[in-house]
């Protein structure tokens, strides 16, 4: 709090200094400026007054504010990048604030009548917001959103340059911005922070309908001004406010996906807005509902790591195949509203969205493990809700020209539960493969060649669980902003504000269920579940039959085949009726088992409770020289605390069910951290043409939830553990950005973007074998794991890890090309022709460290010699996690009279998806994706208008590797998702 009581004192004198006091006797220019036709505001016109240095940028409402001119007859000039520029005369009066109001036209050339396409002006309004912006960003207009909306806000990001996207079942889920994890960005909804609904900090944005939504910013270089938790960069999501008229807007469709030949795919959404009392009150709803099929093919494989002992060369071997089957539809029903009332000099406003989406899903699972020679058959049944809710309160006022303040209160949660999620697993225990024996020449296809078929498969397990997460956070911030004018042609303002935010958090999961059902001693069980059926089933005869005392799977299979699971490649094998499972376990139910085990592991071994609480303020200035250079010089302090809450203990396994663990130990930690973060922004505009943009940023990222809770935990067989880190720390970067855009009127918008960023303090996984060595020789651990010393100290625990704070810098590199133009030349029907194209290039660099024990002869003791396992610190090189080196979008658009089209096709190289630490081959990558998605519209009648989406049209899958990308011979994960089409009718008013 001192440091904020100082800040804050700091901003008083700045607002009272007297040279920010305007000049006495002069006036005020206010206007809005409008496009032609539509009469939407442009953001980021520019007004001047031709031969001074006084001028201002329109806001997001179009409006603009000159301050402190001098009376007598102006005159202003207007500009807007591919707009005709315009001269209007103003006459000022001192004392007095003037009203005007400018007009624009679409101009290809001057002196040329051009008519700008929808596409075009989608493009165009996007490029203007993007140079009206103080920082370094990309931006999705409000007109690219309503020409094509896509299914949701992920969607919409992914097509900007150094975007990314993670999908699930075919749809864009999270976003990567330049090539780093999504959890390293910010996302907020007209300033207010979306809440995780996951155990670390990414947001999942297929919870937003991109129907809701008036425009997107990527912002790639911070502001003082930012949360500072962006090591990627932030994404703005923006509710527009209502405009003069009503309006009323209302989309459906419907779909169809290939991969399960599914015709029910939904989507309707919704708009109305209008302005009372003399337009003072302005108000605007929004709906949506949605459903897709999101159903996939799976196959997934492991590998164990082995040596050659003549060579020493490391490879692997295939140990694990699994095929699934997921089945799964997901909805999504979702609502916002936007109020704003004008006050005298500002404006109140209120903002609330509130997103649900729903998961029901049949998962079938064929796992074969080399490794402990058993062939499973599993299904799963999981059905649960994700939400989220976003609501702010706003006060904006200025003062007498003498400063701007606005403050918020914010409020927000996020959910996601599971309230029964179902579980059956079938075994077979002996004989399971024909070979067992396998070699580095060896593939995982050969695992499923040698995986037998017997009848003897019965159910092993069933199981209950249940997941409830939540999230709530109170955020309230306050923002004072005292413009200047001097007579040196100095212009700016002086900014400084404060945030606080209070966040709690948990995450209660639950299991119950009967495990070791095909051993011995389980027929009275069996029996009673028989006896609980309802009538039809012969369970009895079924018992009666068996040598053995189990249900096998033959009992409850369906006649079931698919000819193109997995591309044909594969043979899904024995599949399961679902339903008569579920009666078993209604039956179980009855017989008082399974058990709610609220000791048990799966029940509390995730569990998790805490708070964090930040505290930030900051002061930064805006300098404009001569109207060509603009500098924002300024420092953001911040400053966290947490408390999370968890438990240590080690697994207990008796007669084939988990028990009770032992060693249980509720821990707590407790972390506060502060950091100052000073920064600079520098634009030169040597040209009306050309714009040049340096940056130098600070910013940081805190740990997952789940890595801040202290869950530390040791395996049954006490040879492996998984623990937390008292001592992690938000990792800190150093970020440099150079941004040269320019735009002529033939070439259109081209800019290239070079970044660099210095990370300390990376947060990574770190692999260390646990020894009574590392007692003797009193070796200090990286970080404080919460692992007591009687776990190892007669034993050793040869794996485990923690994530540690990497003692060695990280460096992220990259460039970025962008080129977004329309073909207004061209003879004809060409000139509706788009373009947008951009390519992103990354390299990181990144050691590792990790301990391994290895043998040594350095201590010896009496004859015969010795030999012992001594702990040694091992560092590698290699990419971050989650990265990829190339990135690339392509879009070409095209309108002509009502009829409008896109075509865009995604690129995305290799990701490092894993990184061992120890050793190489164990690394794990995504292959190379590339997919197309096409898009049309035909204009009917005024107002009413057909659509067609095309999307993932060349039926591209997700591939994964092992130790190498696109290391064909070592797939990790293969997934089918097919194409999906969506056709629809939208009319508006």
């Amino acid at each position: 709090m001192r440091n904020l009581n100082t800040i804050f004192l700091a901003l008083t004198l700045l607002v009272f200094a007297p040279d920010m006091i305007f000049a006495q006797q002069t006036g005020t220019i206010e206007g809005e400026i409008t496009e032609a036709g539509t009469g939407e505001p442009l953001y980021g016109a520019n007004a001047i007054i031709i031969g001074t240095s006084k001028g201002a940028a329109a806001d997001i409402n179009g409006r603009f504010t000159i301050r402190n001119v001098e009376p007598g007859t102006h005159m202003i000039k207007v500009s807007y990048l591919g707009y005709r520029t315009i001269e209007q005369e103003v006459e000022a009066t001192a004392g007095e604030t003037i009203e005007v109001s400018f007009i624009l036209e679409w101009a290809g050339v001057e002196g040329q009548e051009v008519n700008i396409s929808a596409q075009a002006q989608g493009q165009i309004r996007a490029i203007n917001e993007q140079l009206a912006s103080n920082t370094i960003s990309n931006i999705v207009s409000s007109d690219r959103i309503r020409e094509f909306p896509d299914v949701n806000a992920a969607e919409s990001v992914g097509r900007l340059p150094g975007v990314s996207i993670q999908r699930s079942g075919g749809e864009a889920r999270k976003v990567s911005i330049r090539g780093l994890s999504p959890k390293y960005n910010t996302v907020t909804i007209n300033g207010v922070r979306v809440p995780s609904i996951d155990n670390d900090r990414s947001v999942d944005l297929s919870l937003i309908s991109s129907s809701m939504l008036d425009g997107i910013e990527v912002k790639k270089a911070n502001t003082p001004d930012m949360d500072a938790d962006a090591l990627g960069g932030s994404i703005d999501l923006k509710l527009r406010e209502a405009p003069e008229d009503f309006t009323f807007n209302i989309a459906g469709q419907g779909g169809y996906n290939q991969l399960q030949d599914y015709f029910g795919n939904y989507k309707f959404d919704a708009s109305l807005s209008n302005r009372f009392i003399d337009d003072k009150l302005g108000l605007i709803l929004g709906a949506n509902a949605d459903e897709y099929n999101r159903s996939a093919d799976k196959f997934s494989a492991g590998y164990r790591a082995s040596r050659d002992s003549e060579t020493n060369e490391r490879f692997t071997i295939p140990s694990t195949v699994q095929l699934n089957e997921e089945n799964v539809t997901r909805g999504r029903i979702g609502g916002s509203a936007f109020i704003d009332y004008k006050i005298p000099e500002g404006k109140i406003t209120a903002n609330a969205i509130y997103s649900e989406s729903y998961n029901e899903g049949v998962y079938r699972t064929n796992d074969m493990n080399l490794g402990n020679n058993r062939h499973y058959y599993q299904v799963d049944i999981r059905e649960g809700t994700n939400s989220i809710f976003t609501g702010a309160l706003g006060f904006e006022r200025e003062f007498a020209d003498l400063f701007t303040f606005n403050a918020s209160v914010s409020r927000t949660n996020s959910q996601s539960k599971n309230p029964e999620d179902l579980s059956w697993q079938f075994a077979q225990e002996s004989s399971a493969f024909s070979n067992n024996t396998f070699t580095g020449d060896n593939v995982p296809s050969d695992i499923i060649e040698a995986a037998t078929v017997d009848s003897s498969t019965a159910l092993a397990e069933y199981n209950v669980y249940a997941t409830d997460r939540e999230e709530n956070t109170t955020s309230t911030e306050f923002n004072f902003e005292v413009p200047f004018d001097l007579d040196n042609g100095v212009k700016g303002f002086l900014k400084a504000g404060g945030k606080f935010k209070w966040l709690d958090r948990y995450n209660d999961q639950t299991q119950a269920g009967r495990q070791g059902l095909q051993y011995p001693g389980t027929r009275s069980d069996m029996k009673c579940v028989s006896d609980n059926l309802p009538e039809g089933w012969n369970l009895d005869e079924i018992l009666a039959s068996q040598s053995s005392e189990n249900l096998p799977i033959y009992e409850v299979m369906l006649n079931y085949e698919r000819d193109d699971f997995l591309d044909g490649d594969y043979d899904l094998g024995f599949v399961t009726d679902e339903q008569l499972l579920r009666e078993i376990t209604s039956a179980a139910i009855g017989c008082g088992f399974p058990l709610h085990r609220e000791n048990s592991i799966g029940s509390i071994g995730d569990d998790y409770d805490g708070i964090e609480r930040y505290q930030a303020g900051y002061v930064m200035a805006e300098f404009t020289l001569g109207g060509k250079v603009k500098i924002i010089p300024g420092v953001r302090y911040e400053a966290d605390y947490s408390r999370y809450n968890g438990i240590r203990f080690i697994e207990v396994v008796a007669g084939n069910q988990q028990g009770p663990p032992s060693d249980l130990t509720e821990l707590q930690t407790i972390r506060e951290n502060q950091f100052w973060l000073p920064m600079i922004h520098l634009q030169y505009d040597p040209f009306d043409w050309l714009k040049i943009r340096l940056a130098r940023t600070e910013t940081i990222t805190r740990p997952d939830y789940r890595q801040y809770a202290p869950i530390t935990r040791m395996n049954s067989q006490r040879n492996s553990y998984q623990a937390a880190n008292s001592e992690l720390r938000p990792a800190h970067s150093t970020n440099y950005d150079l941004s040269v855009a320019l735009y002529e009127n033939r070439l259109g918008f081209f800019t290239v973007s070079g970044f660099y960023k210095n990370i300390d303090d990376l947060i990574i996984w770190n692999e260390f074998s646990l020894s009574p060595d590392l007692l003797a020789l009193d070796i200090d651990l990286p970080g404080e794991p919460n692992i007591p010393t009687t776990w190892y100290d007669n034993e050793t625990i040869n794996w485990g890890g923690y994530n540690i704070n990497n003692p060695y810098e990280t460096e992220y590199v990259g460039v970025e090309f962008d080129w977004q133009t329309n073909l207004w030349y061209l003879p004809s029907f060409l000139k509706g022709l788009v373009l947008n194209l951009n390519y992103t290039l990354i390299h990181s660099e990144t050691t590792y460290q990790s301990f391994v024990f290895e043998d040594s002869d350095s201590v010896r003791t009496s004859r015969p010699l010795t030999y012992w396992k001594q702990p040694v610190d091992s560092l590698r090189t290699a990419r971050m996690p989650d990265q990829p080196r190339h990135i690339a979008n392509v879009t070409v658009g095209y309108d002509y009279k009502g009829f409008s089209a896109r075509v865009s096709g995604i690129y995305q190289s290799d990701i490092t998806t894993g990184i061992n630490t120890t050793n190489p081959v164990l690394d794990s990558f995504t292959g190379d994706y590339f997919r197309i998605d096409v898009s049309a519209r035909q204009k009917l009648i005024e107002g009413l208008e057909v659509f067609l989406n095309l999307n993932n049209l060349n039926s591209r899958p997700d591939r994964s590797y092992q130790s190498a990308p696109n290391a064909t011979n070592r797939p990790t994960y293969i997934e089918y998702y097919g194409f999906t089409t969506d056709l629809g009718i939208r009319y508006s008013f």
